[in-house]
């Protein structure tokens, strides 16, 4: 897919404008337990996990124009997110089906699971998919876990080196958060300092 200059003015403009107004304050930040260089729980294994990052690079893609999602690690971040404990369990199962509800509509009009897609072919089956009512729903929640990996902390997994914020010129907050202050950590911090205070 070839994009032009107006493309980019576009498309960062709007994810400049969405921090502006605090737009992406309202999406459900759902932070997860574990790092993901700690976590012993991998939430997608094998064929679910590549079409994790397939599907996420094309909601998302590398244009050249700047990050797409596998440059900002949102393959990580959303399994990352997946496997906190906090999470609402409806909320997890519903995304991890949505996995099933797409190979289910592959073979429903190609015969074949997703991953045997070409690539225009599955361009054009999430094309399909979106015009759905659970389709439209779930690509939504995948975009919104695309966008906090854009520009959470690095810390959380997602954004390395500040790759988002470089992208999008923007100049995170101060304190920024560093161990012991890190979710889910920083409720064990607070817990030993009201005990100390007791």
């Amino acid at each position: 897919m070839n994009y032009d200059s107006g493309h980019l003015v576009t498309r960062r403009a709007v994810l400049k404008q969405f921090m502006a107004i605090g737009v992406l304050s309202r999406i459900p930040f759902s932070w997860a337990c574990n790092r993901i260089s700690e976590n012993k729980h991998a939430v997608f294994t094998g064929h679910r996990f590549e079409m994790v990052r397939i599907i996420q690079q094309i909601l998302f893609p590398d244009d050249g124009f700047g990050p797409g999602a596998m440059e900002i690690h949102a393959d990580r971040y959303l399994e990352w997110v997946l496997s906190d404990e906090r999470m609402d369990s409806e909320d997890r199962n519903y995304i991890l089906k949505g996995f099933n509800w797409i190979d289910e509509s592959s073979s429903e009009h190609y015969k074949k699971n997703f991953l045997q897609l070409t690539g225009e072919e599955k361009i054009k089956l999430i094309e399909k998919v979106s015009q759905t009512g659970w389709g439209e729903s779930w690509l939504s929640i995948m975009m919104n876990y695309i966008l906090e990996a854009l520009l959470s902390d690095p810390q959380y997994g997602g954004n390395p080196e500040g790759k988002g914020w470089k992208w999008l010129s923007h100049y995170p907050g101060y304190p920024r958060p560093v161990p012991g202050l890190l979710y889910p950590e920083i409720f064990e911090t607070l817990k030993k300092g009201n005990e100390q205070k007791i």
